[in-house]
Formats: structure tokens, C-alpha cells, sequence
């Protein structure tokens, strides 16, 4: 990522021993156990692991849609944080969304800087859509977009309202090689002008090596590596360690 980390980092979420567990009496099945592990500011992290492992039952308690069965997750995202809702902190990018059928993008997007009360003029509004690569299907009906499309609007969704942490999910799905490259890039020189700090969910090992500065492993609900992204020289180098390690 390339991004100065200070040395006296703030701690933006902690998940302190955090267990979540679905099912009840001889059905449970435990999907996340006895986790703990710290997102700080300013330094982006790739969440990885195979199927099950954990990854999504993870973010969805950061995010609040699941609430863990014991342990906490913690919160100081915003110096005003006890007078607002943690949530307006966070940003995140399905990888799949189901739009009403009529609705227009531009309204999904107007929806959103209403929901969040985001202060945005016509013209910044205009570059940010430009930018995302949104424009050229702006006034289409969102149940029209193909996949590359709608990952599009997600990912700019997600940073629309400049959160303090985003979480992408598998971004680079349904985007030609072109637009990849051009994402990696501009979301990199995004964040770090908004002071903005990623959690990348992906199976890109390019992604990752561009994007984050920290690698976490996840198995079974539990952390097996964590790692610096720079102690990796190359891509192969990098996947061979991911290869190793989630299964």
C-alpha cells in the first residue's frame, strides 16, 4: 500500500474475544471462535480464508447485522463517536445486491447522500460518479446493469459518504482487466486523500499485494497468520503463502 502508518496507530474497531455461534443445542455450529484482533487507522487489511471460514459472519458483527454470541466489538472510529451512531463510520460493498425493480441509479445514489445527510454539491457529486466509472449508465434502471456495472455502483456506494472503514468484498468480481487496474489505483489515492481505511475480503492476490498493508488469515473462526503484505516480493511469492495457509 505504501502508506505512512504512524508509530502511535488509533485503534478505529477491536474484536475482543469475540464468538458466534448459529444453531441451537446439539445443532450449533460455531463460526467464529474466541477472536481478537484490532483495524487501525490508516492501515488497510486483507481479510482472507476459504469458504467458511469465518470472513463474512466477521464483518457482518463489525458492521453490526450480527451481534457475536459472547465477546465484544468494539468502537472508536469518530472523536464524536458517543454522539453518533458507529455506523455513519462505516462503509461496505456487497459483492451481490438485489435493487428494487424500477429504481434508477441516480436515485439509489441520491437515496444514500439522503440516508447518511451527506453535505454534497452537483459538481463534486458529478466527478465522484465520473470517476467510479458509474456515468455511462447513470440514468438506467439498476435492474438492467450487468455484473461489472453493478459492482461499480456498489463500490461507489461505499465510499460515497467518505467512511473512517470500508469493507470490500471481492472487488474486482465482474470488472473487465482495464477497470481493474484502474480502481486499484484510484481507490488506493481515494483512501489515503479521505483518510480512509480498507478491510479487502478477496481472492486477488494482486489486490492485495496494491491495497493492504496487513494479511489476515482466518480458519475455522480463528486467526491462523498474520502477516505485513511487504514481507512478500512478488505475486507468486504471496499466493504460494495464501495456498499454504487457508486450507
Amino acid at each position: 500500500m505504501n502508506r505512512k502508518i504512524r508509530k502511535n496507530k488509533k485503534v478505529l474497531v477491536e474484536l475482543k474475544c469475540v464468538k458466534k455461534v448459529f444453531g441451537k443445542k446439539h445443532k450449533q455450529v460455531i463460526a467464529i471462535n474466541n477472536l481478537s484482533f484490532k483495524l487501525y487507522e490508516g492501515e488497510n487489511v486483507a481479510l482472507i480464508g476459504a469458504n467458511g471460514a469465518g470472513k463474512t459472519t466477521t464483518v457482518e458483527m463489525i458492521m453490526g447485522i450480527n451481534k457475536p454470541t459472547q465477546g465484544r466489538v468494539i468502537y472508536s472510529l469518530s472523536e464524536k463517536s458517543s454522539k453518533r451512531k458507529h455506523n455513519l463510520d462505516l462503509g461496505i460493498q456487497f459483492q451481490d445486491s438485489i435493487y428494487p425493480q424500477y429504481i434508477y441509479v441516480k436515485d439509489i445514489v441520491n437515496f444514500i447522500i439522503n440516508a447518511y445527510n451527506i453535505s454534497i454539491d452537483e459538481k463534486t457529486l458529478e466527478g465522484l460518479v465520473k470517476a467510479f466509472k458509474v456515468d455511462n449508465f447513470y440514468t438506467h434502471r439498476a435492474n438492467s446493469l450487468s455484473g461489472g456495472q453493478s459492482q461499480r455502483l456498489n463500490i461507489l456506494l461505499a465510499f460515497l459518504h467518505k467512511p473512517k472503514l470500508v469493507f470490500l468484498d471481492e472487488l474486482s468480481t465482474g470488472l473487465d482487466i482495464t477497470t481493474r487496474n484502474d480502481f486499484k489505483k484510484f481507490i488506493k489515492d481515494y483512501a489515503i486523500k479521505n483518510n480512509i481505511t480498507i478491510v479487502l475480503i478477496s481472492h486477488d492476490s494482486g489486490e492485495i499485494m496494491s491495497l493492504t498493508d496487513k494479511i489476515i488469515i482466518l480458519k475455522n473462526g480463528s486467526i491462523v497468520k498474520e502477516v505485513k503484505t511487504k514481507d512478500f516480493k512478488n505475486i507468486n511469492e504471496l499466493e504460494k503463502f495464501i495456498e499454504l495457509n487457508i486450507n
